[in-house]
């Protein structure tokens, strides 16, 4: 039996990418939440969104603070199968109760200096109460094993299970500040750098190994009993026991299905953390109404160090101390605004993130193309103080079988975004926002049949703007 392979991928677990990337949340404001097309931002989201703009803003400072709420599921659904029933579904769930974001800009004459706080990647805690397929295909054979030993044995047993979690999160902070400069009036350059403070934790748990074993006076039924009751059943009829030879019987007996619970258990209690820092440039044109917006962060190295507490699967990998890569891809973003009215803003964006030059946990930049993503939003403002938005985001990963798994569910999806922005007064502005992602089914023949796999995810944001 090969336990520890049902944790091997555990390093990419964790990973609840909110909008963006593979292992990048762009998801930086409810501004980006209500209208999704930022990337030529001269507004208070500048900061993240599109540097280079924060030199078009007019002088002041501008200080925008943000909090997002996120339910998330994931389900991988066996199909095809013959250690599962068929359409056997397996359901993760990861709750995000606060995704907070702040921007800051000072702007004078021709000069901004901006900053900006908030989760880069990761964003929450995904759990799975009764583990993923790939854990029970892996120990299914193992339980086979034990059923037809024991029937040898005289104890007839048909069945057998055991109970697997695993809950794992992912954070990864992030703290950026930068300058940007306006020249000719219609250009402007940004340069800047983030620093990233990552984050990982994973427990997970193999154990309770029950059997239906027909023994007369013990399980005469053949119902599912813990390993541990009959272990303490043949210890009773030990001590009880008439004779040597049934005593010595029994006592076998009773260390047999204790030594047979010991197999089939295991924990993983670990921490993760590294950091590392991502330059940052940035290229901006305004004429009139149409403004244009270019960044471009390079590839953040960043290595993960283990902090285990406990490690049960014989895994090196898990050891404390270890170390493994868990890169932020360079990430090439473009956008355009323009003023169709005055009321009128229509905004296209596009991203590329360079996947297959980044060092992701387990070399898993082998098994992936770079990613491709399209934005389109509208603003229309009415009634002098309010603001309606909405946008979407088309995401497409260049993921192969070879990348993905039910430990590793990043699929391909449609965002959809929109909400309502009142200016309470001339120097604050109330954000309300919405946002839903449909994600792509992606069908992976595995061993033991196809697994399909799917996620969903919702979300709402309140932000507050200030100019001062």
């Amino acid at each position: 039996m090969n336990l520890p392979k049902i944790l091997g991928l555990v390093g990419t677990f964790a990973s609840v990418v909110l909008a963006g990337g593979l292992n990048t949340n762009t998801n930086q404001s409810v501004l980006f939440q209500r209208s999704v097309a930022r990337d030529a931002s001269t507004d208070v989201d500048a900061p993240y969104a599109n540097p280079s703009g924060t030199a078009f803003m007019e002088d002041g400072l501008y200080i925008s603070v943000n909090n997002q709420t996120f339910w998330q599921s994931r389900s991988v659904t066996v199909e095809k199968s013959q250690v599962f029933k068929e359409g056997e579904e397996f359901k993760g769930e990861a709750f995000v109760p606060s995704l907070p974001s702040a921007l800051v800009t000072w702007h004078k004459g021709n000069f901004a200096l901006s900053g900006h706080f908030g989760v880069i990647g990761g964003g929450g805690k995904v759990k799975f109460d009764d583990g993923i397929p790939s854990f029970y295909a892996v120990l299914y054979p193992h339980l086979k094993m034990m059923e037809a030993g024991l029937t040898d044995k005289g104890l007839r047993t048909t069945s057998s299970s055991v109970d697997v979690s695993l809950e794992a999160s992912s954070y990864i902070y992030g703290a950026t500040l930068g300058a940007a400069y306006e020249f000719n009036k219609m250009f402007s350059v940004y340069a800047g750098a983030r620093f990233n403070y990552a984050m990982n934790s994973y427990d997970g748990s193999v154990g309770n190994l029950k059997m239906n074993t027909v023994v007369p006076g013990v399980n005469p039924d053949g119902k599912m009993m813990e390993a541990t009751e009959f272990s303490e059943a043949f210890a009773s009829l030990a001590e009880n026991a008439k004779t040597q030879e049934e005593k010595v019987q029994y006592a076998t007996l009773s260390q047999m299905y204790e030594t047979m619970d010991l197999q089939t258990s295991m924990e993983l209690d670990l921490e993760q953390t590294g950091w590392g820092i991502t330059p940052i440039v940035g290229f901006g044109f305004k004429y009139k109404r149409l403004t244009i917006g270019t960044k471009f962060e390079y590839n953040t190295s960043i290595e993960m160090k283990n902090d285990t507490k406990k490690n049960e699967t014989q895994m090196d990998q898990f050891d404390d101390g270890e170390k493994d890569h868990n890169d932020i891809p360079s990430l090439l973003a473009v956008g355009l605004n323009y003023a169709l009215l005055d009321n009128v803003r229509l905004a296209i964006g596009y991203h590329h993130w360079f996947d297959s030059k980044a060092d992701f946990s387990g070399d898993l930049e082998d098994h992936v193309d770079d990613t491709n993503e399209f934005l389109y939003g509208v603003e229309v403002d009415f009634l002098k103080r309010f603001t309606i938005s909405g946008g979407v985001q088309v995401t497409r990963f260049g993921i192969k079988d070879d990348y993905i798994s039910d430990m590793n569910i990043n699929i391909s999806s449609t965002s959809f975004g929109f909400g309502l922005a009142y200016r309470a007064t001339d120097w604050m502005r109330v954000n309300l926002s919405y946002f839903h992602t449909l994600y792509q089914d992606y069908d992976e023949t595995v061993e033991y049949g196809v697994d399909v796999y799917n996620r969903d995810s919702r979300g709402f944001g309140v932000g507050f703007d200030f100019k001062i």
